[in-house]
């Protein structure tokens, strides 16, 4: 019996000992579990090297469904050829041109479910009628050569459309060329108008009714107005209408019954839209939503989870507002929020950002009581004829020393609020400043030299004033009570900052280094 064994082990031996497929074709090729895991991650850049490792391998790829809308392909034709079962390309101009000259383009196209075309200035209105009627996701972002005379209707499987920054919906007659089988359209602009910089996106008041499947709409930056808004499906769940200033304070989302998400900063959103947000809200992004006052209040929000009216006049009706579900609230600079405001109601609270507000530290500690998460608690501030801030230290302890514009240096007490402790003013404007480690001291840059200050007493008195050969940009407390300084000449000197007297000298000099940055050159992937 162990004759049988011994014998049957040395067969398999021998066996493998001439096998010569590779161990990772076995795992491509002849394990479809593990295989088809394994290709998932790849992309057909990849595909193109495990093509040339064995025949099984090649087979296995080009059974795969890729959907890769990363690498560019130059040849449409050729890479039909190399992945006749690819369902899913990002094509390059060249691609784009091929399309429009050749019918084999065209064929080889067939089939695929998704396109990504974005920024092709080849891709016009003459290229869409020759996209395959199988797309479902068809990206066309940034293509310029597009017009409100494109249509789409053609493509009617079409789920998801990008369209963002052309001018396919400058005009009603571009909406109504958009195929009612959309689910997600973005006719945002992109960071334009329009190419013909114009004419608005979604002017007028244009009805996008027919699309009444529609379930997401990005028109950020567009003309949308309350009528276009009236003209949304019930079944949008995802709405991003930033910088959409035409839209009134009055506008009615009642109608929207199922959305969830609704990004509006920057628009023209107010009191009385704000009343009429459907109670299946989770999310609502109003920053900097000036027609939002003192006065707002939020209708019953149930399923709203975060909230941002930063930089609005939102007070303390629309605090006492909250629903007691929510979980993240942003109140930044929202200067019309009082001590009397309170978050008792929202316990649910994880995460509130109250920069700028008065909000009464009691609330706030009342809120980390409860394992919320207060990552901004306030702001120091001076008066507003103050100039800007140029350079800030930290005291010993805890305070924090400021210097401006107009060479006014002050120390801040976090715990005391807005009020400075002490104030000194050097000799012009404050380019840096650093705490020396004995914790009395504050070195503050000014033009060519350096003034070192006792900053505990009062007033503060300077001690000394170390003069450089350059303007000084940067300044650093080392351990043996010297500072290093930096100067806009790229030279690093280290000066002696523990003497007293009206003058030192530089004691050590760094040499000075140039900025010399290594450029790389980067080039793009690309499959034919």
């Amino acid at each position: 019996m162990a004759a049988s064994t011994r014998s049957r082990t040395r067969q398999r031996t021998a066996a493998a000992a001439h096998d010569d497929v590779p161990a990772l074709v076995r795992v491509l090729a002849g394990n479809l579990v593990t295989g088809a895991a394994i290709l998932a991650c790849l992309d057909t850049v990849d595909a193109t090297r495990l093509r040339r490792l064995h025949p099984a391998v090649a087979g296995a790829v080009a059974a795969v469904p890729w959907a890769d809308t990363t690498t560019r392909v130059l040849d449409a034709v050729r890479w039909r050829a190399a992945l006749p079962a690819a369902v899913g390309a990002r094509l390059s101009g060249r691609a784009v041109r091929g399309v429009l000259s050749s019918d084999a383009a065209v064929a080889a196209l067939a089939g695929v479910a998704c396109l990504d075309l974005h920024e092709r200035g080849s891709v016009t209105d003459e290229l869409l009628p020759r996209l395959p009627t199988s797309l479902r996701t068809l990206n066309v972002c940034g293509c310029d050569c597009l017009t409100e005379r494109a249509s789409f209707a053609h493509l009617t499987l079409l789920t998801s459309l990008d369209c963002s920054a052309t001018d396919v919906a400058t005009a009603q007659t571009g909406i109504a060329h958009l195929p009612p089988s959309l689910l997600a359209l973005n006719v945002s602009t992109g960071g334009r108008i329009s190419s013909s910089l114009s004419i608005p996106l979604l002017p007028d008041g244009v009805s996008l009714a027919h699309l009444s499947q529609l379930r997401v709409l990005h028109a950020e930056g567009s003309a949308l107005n309350a009528d276009t808004l009236a003209s949304l499906p019930p079944s949008i769940v995802e709405l991003g209408i930033d910088r959409c200033f035409p839209l009134s304070a009055s506008a009615s989302f009642g109608h929207l019954r199922a959305l969830q998400t609704l990004n509006a900063a920057w628009s023209g959103l107010g009191d009385a839209a704000l009343a009429t947000l459907p109670p299946s809200l989770v999310h609502l992004d109003a920053r900097w939503c000036i027609n939002i006052r003192p006065a707002a209040v939020l209708p019953p929000l149930p399923s709203l989870r975060v909230l941002d009216v930063s930089h609005t006049h939102a007070g303390d009706a629309l605090m006492a507002s909250l629903p007691a579900g929510l979980e993240e609230l942003r109140i930044v600079e929202a200067g019309d929020v009082t001590t009397d405001a309170t978050l008792e109601h929202v316990r649910a609270l994880r995460a509130l950002y109250s920069t700028g507000t008065a909000l009464a530290p009691s609330v706030v500690a009342a809120c980390r009581a409860r394992g919320c998460a207060a990552l901004a608690i306030g702001v120091l501030r001076s008066s507003r004829q103050s100039p800007y801030v140029t350079a800030l230290a930290v005291l010993s302890g805890g305070r924090l020393a400021s210097g401006d514009g107009g060479g006014v240096v002050r120390a801040w007490d976090e715990a005391a609020g807005s009020n400075t402790t002490a104030v000194l003013e050097a000799s012009g404007r404050v380019t840096a400043m650093a705490a020396l480690l004995d914790g009395r001291r504050l070195a503050v840059g000014v033009w060519k030299c350096v003034e070192v200050w006792g900053v505990t007493v009062t007033p503060p008195v300077r001690a000394a004033t170390i003069y450089c050969d350059s303007p000084v940009s940067a300044l650093a407390a080392l351990a043996d009570g010297r500072l290093a300084v930096g100067c806009v000449d790229g030279s690093v000197q280290i000066v002696d900052a523990v003497l007293e007297g009206d003058r030192h000298k530089v004691v050590v000099l760094a040499g000075r280094h140039a900025d010399q940055r290594v450029g790389r050159r980067h080039t793009g992937s690309a499959v034919v």
